[in-house]
């Protein structure tokens, strides 16, 4: 198990490399035209995932990323949420 941990561990490295290299910060814009479903789909797979915290989801990339990339998906959801009139619906939803 010793190899499967050291294993985990460069390949964390090699994620973070490839963050850090150059232009990676850059903004990209990026028009999506997918359905309502779907965003409720998307929002709660960041929300469970993405934002559940990095300890409570064991992936060697996600772990890679800084907090603030996590923080930036926050916005995207709410954003995506927002744009498709969904915001007060998915609230709801989750109340159930």
């Amino acid at each position: 198990m010793i190899t499967t941990a050291a294993s985990a561990k460069e390949k964390s490295k090699i994620f973070e490399t490839i963050l850090s290299s150059p232009g990676m910060n850059e903004k990209c814009k990026i028009i999506l035209h997918i359905s309502r479903q779907n965003i409720i789909l998307l929002s709660r797979l960041i929300e469970a995932a993405a934002l559940s915290g990095k300890n409570g989801f064991d992936d060697e990339i996600i772990s890679a990323f800084p907090n603030q990339s996590l923080e930036e998906f926050k916005v995207i959801q709410e954003e995506m949420l927002r744009e498709a009139d969904l915001t007060d619906f998915y609230e709801r939803l989750k109340t159930l």
